[in-house]
């Protein structure tokens, strides 16, 4: 079965990105410098997009992470999927000593249909660490700390390394030219990127006391929902596991199509990309025949050879 095609259907849809390491393995096994890699990447994506991608909430555990996002159109949201898994395999796999591919999959990209179902997720995102029975609280946990960030207004701030003028700084140092004898450190490119979480949609109209309000209140529920089980692996059990370790068991299970408690939205939803696939595989078979105007639907982003050259 092939991939679902990229389909945002309307400006500022909202997804559940989630994504896992490649066979289980704990590549995201948290430390500071993990931490601080990770929020550089993520602070730079949103950055390098301006305001065509917003991040709600983002939460995981050693092996997987789900962001959620409000995004303008396909074409951004596959950029800035492209940024983030590209540079969390580079920075990640650089400090765990893991050169071989980190994702098992492409990320997949669940559409939220209305509030509530967006209440839903973001609260399941919120019980990630506590849900898995890896801490018994949040601030336990030694990874990044999404809670602190939505309920206190804690800063998440990371370290984002060009490594472009790295390895110009490497060549220069490797040869005869200035700087010899004085080699380069990752510490020398760092620059300093804050997350900035953007406000939910349905509580745009609150001001930023009100919303902290709301985002505790989810907490609680999290925790009604999700209480952590009797017995946790805490925190020195979480960072005493190798990075590298693959579990023998892994939890899996089907991704839905969309998230909606309304069954019109989900009839809707499931309409229209049936028809956007009809459109553009047609498209495609156009493309193929030598067709000048082609037309593909604006919904989904545009073949590879069609696209000019990379912008931002």
């Amino acid at each position: 079965m092939g991939r679902p095609l990229q389909f945002v259907d309307e400006p500022k849809r909202i997804f559940e990105i989630t994504v896992r390491c490649i066979q289980g393995r704990f590549l995201l096994r948290p430390s500071p410098e993990c931490n601080r890699r990770m929020l550089g990447v993520i602070a730079r994506s949103l950055e390098v997009c301006g305001g065509h991608v917003e991040l709600y909430l983002a939460g995981g555990t050693s092996n997987h992470m789900h962001f959620i996002v409000g995004v303008t159109d396909a074409d951004w949201k596959a950029r800035w999927k492209s940024h983030v898994l590209t540079n969390l395999s580079k920075e990640i796999g650089d400090l765990h000593d893991w050169p071989g591919p980190m994702f098992e999959r492409r990320a997949r990209d669940i559409p939220i249909l209305d509030d509530d179902a967006l209440v839903d997720r973001l609260v399941y995102t919120l019980a990630q660490s506590v849900k898995e029975g890896l801490v018994g609280a949040w601030d336990d946990w030694p990874g990044i700390n999404w809670v602190g960030a939505v309920t206190r207004g804690d800063a998440l701030e990371g370290a984002w390394y060009d490594r472009t003028l790295w390895h110009r700084l490497s060549r220069r140092w490797d040869g005869a030219g200035e700087g010899r004898g004085v080699a380069p450190c990752l510490a020398d490119v760092a620059e300093t990127k804050t997350v900035e979480l953007a406000v939910p949609p349905m509580w745009r109209h609150l001001d930023e006391a009100q919303a902290r309000e709301q985002w505790r209140e989810l907490a609680g529920i999290a925790l009604e929902r999700f209480p952590p089980p009797e017995k946790v692996l805490g925190r020195a059990g979480v960072l005493a596991v190798h990075p590298h370790h693959r579990p023998t068991r892994s939890k899996r299970s089907p991704a839905p199509k969309v998230h909606t408690t309304c069954r019109r939205l989900r009839s809707a939803w499931l309409a229209g990309y049936a028809a956007f696939v009809d459109a553009h595989r047609a498209a495609l078979q156009r493309l193929r025949e030598g067709w000048e105007d082609v037309g593909f639907p604006p919904q989904g982003c545009l073949p590879a050879c069609l696209l000019g050259a990379p912008g931002g």
